[in-house]
Formats: structure tokens, C-alpha cells, sequence
């Protein structure tokens, strides 16, 4: 981990205890949503594994006693609006969506739900919240929670 990414573990970790997964569960996500994750997400996993951050709910990384996690929530939506197989769905805000794009950028995309079929050509009507990865992402959420924490 880069001096960075231990920054921002160091920053989680002040606010909450470390929770996340191992490396067998990851391989399980890459294999049941036939993907490569991102190494940032994937460093990240290790003491984080989804939940509360920044005032956004984040589906469990694990599936293990979690009904609402990334692999079965994504599947879900494969097979319902034929989500693309690059994507991760990584929260559901109120009429809102998260998703993670494993190929390209702007990584991370917030946008309305009902635009769920222009998400492919991103030809959006109302302009999403973008981060250009899944560290950027990551940090937004954690200065939000370090901020409603007074911290």
C-alpha cells in the first residue's frame, strides 16, 4: 500500500474499526460478476467492506450474512436492465445509483436511477457526481464523514 492509501486507512480507522475483507472473498466478487477489480478498491477492502461512509449506505463487499451486498446486487441488476458486466453497483441512494466502472473513467458515477439505459453511452440528462476512481471516491465519503464528525 502507497503512502497515500496508508494515509487514508489511518484516517478510516480513526473514525471506525477495521472490518474488511480477505483476499478469498475478493477473488469470489471477481468471479461471480466476471471482472477485475481496481487495485485501489481492492486495498481498500482490506479494512473496509462496505457500509456508512459520508452519509451514503455501501453494499456490503461481502456476501457472507449481508442480503444487500455488491455481487448479488449487481447481478440483480444485470438480469433486470442489463447493467453492463464493467460495472459494479456499489450503493443505491434514494432514486439514485453508484456503480463502479472496472475499465475506464470516470471511475465512480452517481446518477439518477431512472437513466440506468444511458449509463453505457453516458448520455445522461441530469449531469452526474463522477470521480475519476475508486480512491477519489473513497476519500470524498471519508472527508464527508470526518466532517459530520467534527473531525
Amino acid at each position: 500500500m502507497n503512502k497515500e492509501n496508508l494515509e487514508m486507512k489511518k484516517r478510516y480507522e480513526a473514525l471506525y474499526s477495521d472490518d474488511g475483507i480477505n483476499n478469498e472473498e475478493l477473488i469470489e466478487i471477481e468471479k461471480m460478476l466476471e471482472i477485475e477489480l481496481p487495485d485501489f478498491f481492492c486495498e481498500v477492502s482490506t479494512f473496509f467492506s462496505g457500509g456508512y461512509l459520508g452519509s451514503i449506505s455501501n453494499y456490503s463487499f461481502s456476501r457472507v450474512g449481508n442480503s444487500l451486498n455488491i455481487i448479488d446486487e449487481t447481478i440483480r441488476l444485470r438480469e433486470s436492465v442489463n447493467l453492463p458486466t464493467r460495472f459494479v453497483v456499489l450503493a443505491e441512494p434514494s432514486e439514485s445509483l453508484i456503480v463502479m466502472d472496472t475499465k475506464n473513467t470516470p471511475s465512480v458515477i452517481w446518477f439518477d436511477a431512472v437513466e440506468i439505459s444511458e449509463l453505457e453511452k453516458k448520455s445522461f440528462t441530469s449531469k452526474p457526481v463522477e470521480w475519476e476512481t475508486y480512491a477519489d471516491y473513497f476519500n470524498a465519503q471519508l472527508e464527508g464523514e470526518e466532517e459530520e464528525q467534527g473531525l
